[in-house]
C-alpha cells in the first residue's frame, strides 16, 4: 500500500514543442501568452491538491526550479517512481527539454520530507543511447503482481522495457498500440488504468488478437475488464488513478473531463468499486496532453 501521492507544482507550465510531434493529446493555443498559460497551470494545481487534501488524501508536494524552465515538469510521473521495497527510479526521457527535470537531490527532497529511500535506481542514462521509458506514462505497474504493461512507442523503448523488467523483476507484458489514425498512443497510461478489482482498458488500441490476450492476463489477476471508446480515451477516461484512503477504502482519482466522457453507466460501475475524486484540469489536459494521472507519482516509500 502506498503511503500517499507526490505532486510537483509547476513555475513554467507550457506548450512544449518537442513533445507535441508524439502526444495527439497535446493542442497549441496561440493566442495564450505563455505567462497566462503558466498562471493557469498553477491555479488548477492548487485547486487539484486542495480537493485530494479534502478528500483526506496524504500528498506530499515538490517545489519546481524557478532557473530551470520546464514546461512538463508537472507530469512528474514520468520522470521517476517508488516502489514497495523502497526503491527510488529515475528513467530516461525521449524529448531534451523533458531530461532537465531530473532532480539529483530528489532522495535527498524526500527523506527531508519524512520519507526513507532504501535505493536509488538511476536509468535515465539511457536517453543517451536512444533508449527510453518515461516511468509509470510508458508502463502500467501491477505490484501485487509484479507485472508491468507497456504500449511501445517513441516514448517506450522494447528493449529497455524487456532490461529494467528483468532486473526489476517484474513480468513484461509489451503490446503495440495504435489510435484512430493509425498512431502509437504515447502512452500506456492514457490507454488503461489498474485499480484493484478493475481495469479500464481502450476497447481499439490494440489488434484483436492482442486485446483478447490482454483481457485474458488481466482477468487472470481477479480483475474485470472495462472497455473505453476512443472518445473517452480522448477524454483521458483511462488516465486515472486508484489509490487507497488512510481510512481502508479506494478512491479512484480523475479529471472532470474524464467523469464526463464514462458516461452514467461506465461511472456507475467504477464509482461502486471506489470513491471517485474528481479535479478541473482543462488547460493542464489540453496544451500539457496529460491528465490526472500522469500528475501524480504514487509514494510507496516508508514513513522515518
Amino acid at each position: 500500500m502506498a503511503t500517499g501521492l507526490l505532486m510537483l507544482r509547476p513555475q513554467h507550465f507550457g506548450w512544449n514543442p518537442e513533445t507535441g510531434p508524439s502526444n495527439a493529446f497535446q493542442n497549441r493555443e496561440p493566442d495564450r501568452l505563455p505567462e497566462q498559460t503558466a498562471q493557469e497551470g498553477q491555479r488548477e494545481f492548487d485547486a487539484m491538491h486542495h480537493r485530494l487534501l479534502e478528500a483526506g488524501l496524504r500528498v506530499t508536494v515538490l517545489t519546481d526550479r524557478k532557473e530551470v524552465p520546464c514546461p512538463d515538469a508537472v507530469f512528474l510521473n514520468n520522470l521517476f517512481c517508488t516502489l514497495p521495497d523502497g526503491g527510488l527510479i529515475h528513467f530516461p526521457m525521449e524529448a531534451p527539454s523533458r531530461r532537465l527535470e531530473k532532480r539529483d537531490d530528489l532522495a535527498h527532497l524526500l527523506i527531508e520530507a519524512g520519507y526513507r529511500v532504501a535505493y536509488e535506481s538511476d536509468w535515465s542514462d539511457w536517453a543517451h543511447q536512444g533508449q527510453f521509458l518515461e516511468g509509470t506514462g510508458s508502463m502500467v505497474l501491477d505490484h501485487d503482481h509484479r507485472c508491468a504493461y507497456a504500449a511501445f512507442s517513441t516514448r517506450t523503448s522494447p528493449e529497455l522495457f524487456e532490461r529494467w523488467c528483468h532486473e526489476i523483476g517484474y513480468d513484461g507484458w509489451g503490446f503495440d498500440s495504435a489510435d484512430a489514425n493509425g498512431r502509437p498512443y504515447y502512452h500506456t497510461n492514457v490507454l488503461m488504468s489498474l485499480g484493484q478489482n478493475l481495469a479500464l482498458l481502450a476497447a481499439e488500441a490494440l489488434d484483436p488478437w492482442g486485446q483478447k490476450e490482454l483481457i485474458k492476463r488481466l482477468n487472470s489477476t481477479g480483475r474485470d475488464v472495462l472497455l473505453l471508446s476512443p472518445a473517452q480515451i480522448e477524454s483521458f477516461g483511462a488516465n486515472v488513478l486508484q489509490v487507497d484512503h488512510p481510512e481502508g477504502h479506494r478512491c479512484w482519482i480523475a479529471s472532470e473531463t474524464a467523469v464526463r466522457a464514462w458516461g452514467p453507466e461506465l461511472r456507475d460501475r467504477i464509482e461502486a468499486d471506489g470513491e471517485i475524486i474528481s479535479v478541473s484540469i482543462p488547460t493542464i489536459e489540453k496544451i500539457g496532453g496529460g491528465s490526472a494521472r500522469c500528475m501524480l507519482a504514487e509514494n510507496y516509500l516508508p514513513l522515518l
